[in-house]
């Protein structure tokens, strides 16, 4: 059984926080979207959404499948982005953006994956899909399948570009789309990829730009654009503020304009109510280490915690600690001795880990016999 322990110092310091805001909290923006997500890539849960699970045509964000499920084949070892692919008939005749690259011409992969982010060419990312699985049908496959790994139920591929609309069965939600846009950001390629501002084609002898439109703000990572006439104008984007990763999803925008400018609202709505709770320098528990040099350690959490709150209520819960049974040393600094679980309503909402804040090393027989009998004399005197 885990220890719990009552965390009346930490509900103290929620209380003050509460009632001790800057600002007040900005109201809810009124976004036109037809569907819309604001999603904590950290916490895994949705701060705001309209038709956040509504089936939509997401035209060209259908590409951070197919760069998904390419990087992590190269990671795997099973392919490698020096890699050179000789591109198809079929790929050069794929409509939409391109980069007009013509049958027979050869790419690495790598310069073929950067085509595909960063200005969303079609024919790139049909090469892509034919160089990993052989076809395009195939690759959707590989695609379908990650899809249900990852959980995404309300998602379905039928080609890798996202030209095929959901009349076609190429469909997703925005949820979706912000959850697939959290698990690619676990790859240290799929990130650099997609916060690239520009890329030297060497093929082509020539620079490409990546289109986000948000790129160049403080604390994006990057995303990605799209837009088709079933599925409007489309954007993910993921932001990195004060250490905390908020990911958004904008579908069926009536313009790139419009897309934009409410993407960029709803994370200047965020960063405004981004409250912090706990700092990571805080003490929440004392944690027993019997046979360590230290007996006693102290537990603070593993980074800062920090809520973006629509309202106050947001800010109301109860903590309950657990520690991991039978601790023993020797304990680094920062090694996980517990969890902080974070409820709402009595049920549970979080859970964040709790990481010695000492290092205490393996005492001496004799020294391990001296902390069991100041334990067993603290135990008295309770």
């Amino acid at each position: 059984m885990r220890r719990y322990a009552s965390l009346l110092c930490a509900v103290l310091f929620f209380i003050i926080c509460i009632h001790s805001l800057a600002h007040a909290l900005e109201p809810v923006p009124d976004l036109s979207a037809i569907a819309y997500v604001l999603y904590d890539g950290d916490y895994d849960y949705v701060i705001l959404g309209k038709n956040a699970e509504q089936l939509r045509s997401i035209a060209s964000l259908t590409k951070l499948m197919t760069l998904l499920c390419a990087v992590e084949l190269v990671e795997a070892g099973e392919i490698n982005l020096d890699d050179v692919i000789t591109a198809s008939a079929r790929a050069e005749s794929r409509d939409g953006t391109q980069i007009k690259l013509r049958a027979g011409d050869r790419f690495t992969l790598e310069e073929l994956l950067y085509a595909t982010a960063l200005v969303s060419a079609n024919d790139a990312a049909v090469a892509v899909a034919e160089y990993v699985a052989g076809s395009e049908a195939q690759f959707c496959r590989l695609m379908n399948e990650k899809a249900k790994a990852l959980g995404l139920t309300n998602t379905n591929y039928t080609d890798c570009t996202g030209l095929i609309s959901i009349f076609s069965n190429n469909y997703s939600t925005a949820l979706d789309q912000a959850k697939l846009l959290r698990a690619g950001l676990e790859h240290d390629l799929f990130r650099k990829i997609l916060g690239t501002q520009e890329y030297y084609l060497k093929a082509q002898d020539r620079k490409i730009v990546n289109t986000h439109p948000l790129l160049e703000l403080p604390g994006v990572e990057g995303g990605k654009t799209g837009a088709t006439t079933p599925a409007g104008h489309t954007l993910a984007t993921s932001v990195q503020v004060d250490g905390r990763r908020l990911i958004s999803v904008i579908l069926g925008a009536r313009s790139r304009e419009v897309r934009n400018e409410e993407a960029k609202i709803l994370h200047e709505w965020a960063e405004k109510n981004l409250v912090g709770l706990i700092s990571k320098e805080q003490v929440l528990t004392p944690v027993l280490v019997p046979d360590g040099v230290l007996h006693e350690i102290q537990g603070v959490l593993a980074s800062d915690f920090s809520l973006v709150a629509v309202s106050e209520e947001d800010l109301e819960f109860d903590t309950k600690v657990e520690l991991l049974p039978n601790l023993r040393a020797p304990i680094d600094r920062g090694d996980k001795v517990g969890e902080l679980v974070i409820l709402r309503d009595k049920e549970e909402f979080l859970r964040l880990d709790i990481v010695a804040h000492q290092s205490t090393g393996l005492a001496s027989w004799l020294r391990r016999i001296f902390n069991k009998a100041i334990h067993f004399f603290k135990g008295l005197g309770r």
